[in-house]
């Protein structure tokens, strides 16, 4: 008898262990994927940054459409993750991430007009870089939002 109810208790514990187990993992790699996410934004930032600085000129010639490309499939990978972890959407990183995307898609499409446009303008180009620095200082907070919520 006492061998049975161990053997029960075991039985039914183990798919709580298994859940248990699983939303570590779940976690873990959330923040993983948070990480790559952001790292991968904050660089594209960066090459974007140098890029409008440059006024789209790449040895001589200008940045293509194409080229743009990444800039905009990033933003796509990104929510993409954003969308399979929407459970989380009552953490503090995840809400930050989303106010990340949502600055980074705007700095792509201004830089992308800019781009567009073709012609030195020094205004535009500040208010470029201001959206840079609302990207990058994003970017910091999700980490450290991250960092917190895994204390």
């Amino acid at each position: 008898m006492r061998i049975r109810l161990r053997t029960g208790l075991v039985r039914s514990a183990l798919p709580i262990l298994a859940l248990i187990a699983i939303a570590s993992c779940y976690s873990s790699s959330y923040r993983k994927g948070l990480a790559a996410n952001v790292a991968l934004i904050s660089d594209l930032t960066d090459k974007l940054t140098d890029y409008c600085r440059s006024g789209f000129m790449l040895n001589g010639r200008a940045v293509s459409s194409e080229e743009m490309g990444e800039f905009y499939y990033a933003l796509k990978k990104a929510r993409s993750f954003g969308a399979m972890n929407e459970s989380l959407s009552d953490q503090p990183s995840y809400k930050t991430f989303q106010r990340l995307l949502d600055s980074y898609q705007g700095f792509v499409q201004a830089a992308d007009q800019f781009r567009l446009n073709a012609k030195p303008d020094p205004p535009a180009l500040e208010a470029l870089m201001g959206r840079e620095r609302e990207v990058k200082e994003l970017a910091r907070q999700t980490l450290d939002a991250s960092h917190a919520e895994s204390r």
